[in-house]
């Protein structure tokens, strides 16, 4: 990619949520020393969320080390979450755009040049995703799905145009299951903003392999929990999703009892999502693991509603 005149470089702000991290850190904020770019224009937010590892120190060793190279460095400490964490950094941050790289996470040199070439040439991209590759040799069925459907996986590094949030209002409102960027992108999304999955890879540092039961486990917990947030949120796509996989479901258990009515309704629902599925990752043979996790994903949701019913007469 070439060089844009410098005239041209943006001010931006790096954020990096942390905690006990100083087995990555090192390697994260030396791929951010790497990055080609003005390091004058670029603010560095970190907020750390009560590190005993020695994290908190190393920070502060690094903001030493580089008073005068970058526009400012911010360290904040305390009791913070991920969500909380992410949107102290967004309080504290300032420019066009707010890029979010996790402690464990080594951007690629030209991923700036890239994110302001994007930003600038196009006032309606507000959400542009890095998606993180892990290294290979702990590289799962999972992984090689999430590069396939090129779409937002997280928020492990992720950019943010800065006046988009404060149009659709802060980052995670509410969430008690860790954060859900697709809520974020669908509100985006209704306010006509886009958002963009670009081909140049970070590298998630020292992360194990995730296989079908790690995957199996997340879809039926957190990843319900989500849905159900962004349903409230007014993404009601998601309650079609649920009644199609519902029918799956139930056509499945009552193929022994009907087999000619619900072999066929199962049959062509299931054929279809075969489909969906090849087409949307390029022909990925394990993203069809994903059908089988989708038709046990209404138990998972039932559950969900039944606590809350729960809680609800409780009085919680």
């Amino acid at each position: 990619m070439n060089r844009p005149e410098k005239s041209r470089d943006l001010n931006l702000t790096i954020a990096m949520i942390l905690r006990d991290s100083i087995n990555t850190l090192p390697y994260s904020l030396q791929g951010i020393n790497n990055l080609e770019y003005d390091k004058s224009k670029v603010k560095m937010v970190f907020v750390d969320g009560g590190s005993t590892d020695g994290s908190l120190e190393f920070l502060e060793k690094f903001k030493y080390q580089n008073t005068g190279v970058y526009r400012d460095i911010i360290i904040i400490s305390g009791n913070y979450d991920v969500t909380e964490g992410r949107n102290e950094c967004i309080r504290n941050a300032d420019g066009e755009f707010i890029l979010f790289v996790d402690s464990d996470v080594v951007v690629p040199r030209d991923l700036l040049l890239e994110l302001v070439k994007i930003f600038s040439n196009d006032p309606k991209v507000a959400f542009v995703n890095v998606p993180c590759i892990v290294e290979r040799n702990v590289e799962g069925w999972v992984d090689k799905v999430y590069r396939s459907m090129r779409e937002p996986q997280g928020m492990s590094c992720a950019a943010i145009r800065l006046s988009a949030i404060n149009d659709v209002g802060p980052y995670f409102v509410g969430f008690s299951r860790g954060e859900n960027p697709n809520e974020l992108i669908f509100r985006l999304r209704r306010k006509g903003y886009r958002y963009v999955v670009i081909d140049n890879e970070a590298l998630h540092i020292k992360q194990k392999r995730r296989g079908f039961k790690d995957y199996l486990k997340t879809s039926l917990t957190a990843s319900v929990i989500h849905h159900y947030q962004e349903i409230e949120a007014g993404r009601k796509y998601l309650i079609l999703k649920y009644i199609y996989y519902t029918t799956l479901l139930v056509s499945l258990l009552l193929i022994p009892f009907f087999p000619r009515i619900f072999t066929f309704i199962f049959g062509l629902l299931f054929i279809l999502l075969v489909v969906r599925y090849m087409v949307k990752s390029h022909g990925n043979i394990y993203s069809l693991l994903i059908i089988i996790v989708g038709i046990l994903m209404p138990l998972g949701m039932l559950i969900l509603l039944l606590r809350k019913l729960k809680d609800k007469i409780a009085g919680k």
